[in-house]
């Protein structure tokens, strides 16, 4: 009958610094969660925050 695919899903993290917005989209590790402290910002040099994980399909 219906016969739709399901494609699989790739996590990725954002990452933002709180000071300049900068974003850095990387793929998901194990352990991430929201609005914990992440790698360094490499303009400001200060901690950055993970804002989004999300899940993109795979073409």
């Amino acid at each position: 009958m219906f016969s739709k695919k399901e494609k699989p899903l790739v996590a990725f993290t954002i990452e933002k610094c709180p000071s300049c917005k900068k974003e850095t989209k990387r793929k998901f590790q194990e352990g991430d969660c929201l609005f914990v402290h992440a790698s360094e910002c490499t303009t400001c040099k200060i901690p950055t925050s993970i804002s989004k994980i999300f899940g993109q399909a795979i073409e």
